[in-house]
């Protein structure tokens, strides 16, 4: 996200009497005069007053702004605001450690927007309203949220919506009434149920086309007969060199013939394949070999299909405009001109040479063009049904397939059944390859959270009315007793009936957690992966050939496209920690970068980090006692660099995106401090925090530094068929820290 959290409402709530506050009395507490106590309800008119720390070392996700990381960003405001009072049976000085019975509080202040924007800073943190409190009230439970942003003309020309921007709930319930049982907050679905539906359209449409154009052939309808002496003047400009007969019939043949897995011409039978053939034939097997079983992940996007076939066109471009030395040359060329007038019905190109040179500039043509091409092609049998219900998405832009969903190129893998002979898109998969998601799908992906605030305290009490001006300002001072004068003040106290001030004694946080992501070279020379994949085409190949490609990085080599973070439970409850009945986990898709954070400085000694970029999550604690659970981070990338390169299983293109994999494992930890003037859910039966650590703890940030190491583009995700006759590769480091200690050091990524 762009925007960020900095005001830890790391400060406190304030129950002040407004003239002689009288509070909950107990069997030894004489009741005195006090006009604002309520007898029949046991409840005393209070001023409620707020605290809000502006310099917590807490920060959230997004930009600075959006989050609040840093002390000088504008404080957002707090909506949606919502206090529980509580009388926990003999706990005074206790956190609420667990829902009561039923999960019901006492009483439910619902305080809409307590604090408007800018209205506090770190010198002046004050709010006061007027409300009531239960006598014998010993905890308070607070909740809210940050005022909703709205996205600027600039962000919204790089198609940012506010969602993207500062994060977007699809629940935000602190619960029914008085039952805090049904508190739930919910992380927004970025695909909505009809946006799903579109989305599987394009993905039929697409596969469908490149179904199709693999599938051309010289059968039934397009079985032609040619008479050889009339051929070199014929529409297709195809000569008769080979055919010895006044009048012959080219062979009835598929593109897939081509592709036997004994090399031979389907043609000549007897002979290996022709040169023209052989073009014909790595084309065909480059375009549909796609090996999922080793984790191959085909790119789908839009973007990825122009440029593949754009490198296909130009193969099929240089068979079609060459001179075929014999009959099954000449087959293959007329082939060819076949395969090119699909790729035509499809695309466009703004240079398609008659000399066989490379074809530039493809794109797709207009989507309802698309759609009338499709129904009227020829569809494999062995394929099924052919789709045709395309209406709802005649006028959306292949080009911008999956961006137009907001939701990253990732979402969208290839894949080919050889039996049916047909393309299609993996439905449930694992997103770039972010940990252990196999049936997760595209509605698998989230916003980033919001900028929520949680506050679980015991009280402190006075006999004093205090004015609002008069209680310690900021969380160091708050948190230190001796702001407070233990003459007037009892610490871990109840409302009585000689109360007439209260104090939330513990801090309100953030309820969300924070990551912090920079990104920097580890070295000056990235190495690919070409030696690998060309040794994996042929064996043969010794370890002296084919060496790895090399990238020598500047300041504009690569560029942060997006930030993927797995296993985020959907649904978080009363303490901001997943639900033990609800395992719905699934990525939370960051995809506000800002330019500053997009940059990825030139390698420097020691390394010169991007700026940071910022993003709002949840807990991600998980009750296990198999310990607390790794998180895998993708980065989703653009390759500026002006070379094609080859990652793990095939080619990344120049222009296009591609992903590396970290891994954040707090077992590799041992330095984090928790905190000591409060508790952090989970909690203990005593109301102590339960301290198990996890990659994401609810009011810290964590940091990320990952590292682009010298090895690792080799193990760089998305890719597309190498049609070019070429190679390259790419890899990864993280070196990771918490905001009060905790600390992964130089932890390449996939490579050394």
């Amino acid at each position: 996200m762009t925007k960020f959290y900095q005001y830890a409402l790391m400060g406190t709530i304030v129950l002040a009497g407004a003239a002689g506050f009288t509070a909950c009395s107990s069997s030894d507490d004489a009741p005195i005069d006090n006009p604002h106590y309520n007898p029949e309800t046991n409840e005393v008119n209070a001023s409620f007053v707020f605290n809000v720390s502006t310099g917590n070392t807490a920060t959230t996700r997004q930009t600075a702004e959006a989050t609040q990381a840093t002390e000088n960003e504008l404080f957002r405001g707090i909506d949606n605001a919502v206090l529980f009072s509580y009388k926990q049976a003999g706990k005074d000085g206790y956190s609420l450690a667990a829902l009561p019975t039923g999960g019901l509080m006492d009483k439910r202040y619902d305080l809409s927007e307590i604090l408007a924007p800018n209205t506090i800073d770190k010198d002046n943190s004050h709010r006061v309203i007027e409300t009531s409190l239960p006598l014998n009230t010993n905890t308070l439970v607070f909740y809210g949220k940050a005022i909703e942003g709205t996205a600027s003309a600039a962000d919204a020309n790089r198609g940012f919506t506010a969602y993207d921007l500062y994060g977007h709930l699809d629940d935000y319930n602190p619960g029914y009434d008085t039952n805090l049982g049904t508190a739930n907050f919910e992380l927004g679905r970025r695909m909505t149920p009809e946006n799903v539906g579109n989305f599987r359209r394009i993905e039929e449409l697409l596969s469908g086309v490149l179904t199709c154009i693999m599938y051309t052939n010289l059968m039934d309808d397009r079985h032609v007969d040619i008479e050889a002496t009339a051929h070199p003047s014929n529409d297709d400009n195809i000569p008769a060199y080979g055919f010895d007969v006044a009048t012959t019939e080219y062979p009835e043949l598929k593109w897939a013939d081509y592709s036997n897995s004994d090399t031979k011409s389907p043609v000549e039978t007897s002979h290996t394949l022709y040169p023209l053939e052989k073009k014909l034939a790595d084309a065909y097997r480059e375009m549909t070999t796609i090996k999922q079983s080793a984790g191959e992940l085909r790119a789908g996007s839009g973007l990825a299909l122009e440029m593949t076939m754009q490198d296909l066109w130009s193969v099929i471009n240089e068979v079609r405009c060459a001179t075929p030395l014999n009959k099954p040359e000449t087959v293959a060329k007329y082939l060819a001109e076949r395969v090119n007038e699909r790729l035509q019905e499809y695309f466009t190109a703004t240079s398609l040479p008659v000399d066989g040179t490379n074809v530039t500039g493809v794109t797709f043509r207009s989507t309802d063009h698309i759609i009338t091409s499709f129904i009227s092609d020829v569809w494999p049998t062995t394929a099924g049904t052919k789709p045709t219900d395309f209406d709802a998405i005649k006028n959306l832009s292949m080009s911008r397939f999956p961006q137009m969903f907001h939701i990253p190129d990732g979402s969208t893998h290839l894949a080919f059944d050889r039996d049916k002979q047909a393309f299609n898109y993996v439905w449930n998969y694992n997103t770039s390859a972010v940990g252990d998601a196999s049936g997760f799908t595209v509605e698998s992906y989230y916003y980033p959270a919001e900028l929520l605030y949680f506050g679980n305290s015991p009280i402190r009490v006075s006999n004093t009315e205090h004015k609002p001006n008069t209680y310690p300002n900021g969380v160091a001072n708050w948190d230190d007793d001796l702001q407070w004068d233990t003459a007037d003040w009892t610490k871990n106290s109840h409302v009585t009936s000689s109360t007439q001030s209260v104090a939330m004694q513990n801090d309100v946080n953030y309820g969300t957690a924070l990551l912090k992501t920079t990104i920097r070279y580890g070295a000056s020379t990235l190495n690919d992966n070409n030696h690998a994949i060309q040794k994996e085409k042929d064996p043969s190949i010794s370890d002296t050939d084919e060496p790895d490609n090399t990238i020598n990085v500047s300041g504009t080599t690569f560029q942060l496209i997006s930030v993927v973070i797995s296993g985020q439970p959907k649904k978080v409850g009363w303490d901001f920690t997943r639900k033990a009945d609800d395992n719905e986990v699934g990525y939370i898709n960051d995809m506000a970068i800002s330019d500053e954070a997009a940059r990825i400085p030139a390698y420097t000694e020691g390394g010169s980090k991007s700026s940071p970029n910022y993003t709002l999550v949840f807990d991600n604690y998980k009750n296990t006692p198999t310990g607390q659970e790794k998180v895998y981070i993708a980065l989703e990338l653009r390759n500026n660099s002006g070379q094609d390169f080859f990652g793990l299983h095939n080619l990344i293109r120049n222009g296009s995106n591609f992903y590396l994999i970290g891994e954040l494992d707090p077992a590799t930890v041992s330095d984090f401090t928790w905190p000591t003037h409060h508790a952090l859910p989970p909690y203990n039966a005593d109301g102590s925090t339960i301290k198990e650590k996890r990659v994401f703890i609810q009011d810290f940030m964590t940091s990320a530094d990952f590292v682009i190491g010298a090895n690792s583009l080799k193990y760089a995700y998305l890719t597309v068929p190498d049609l070019r006759y070429s190679a390259l590769t790419l890899g990864l480091s993280v070196d990771i820290n918490w905001s009060t200690g905790l600390n992964f050091d130089n932890i390449i990524l996939g490579g050394e």
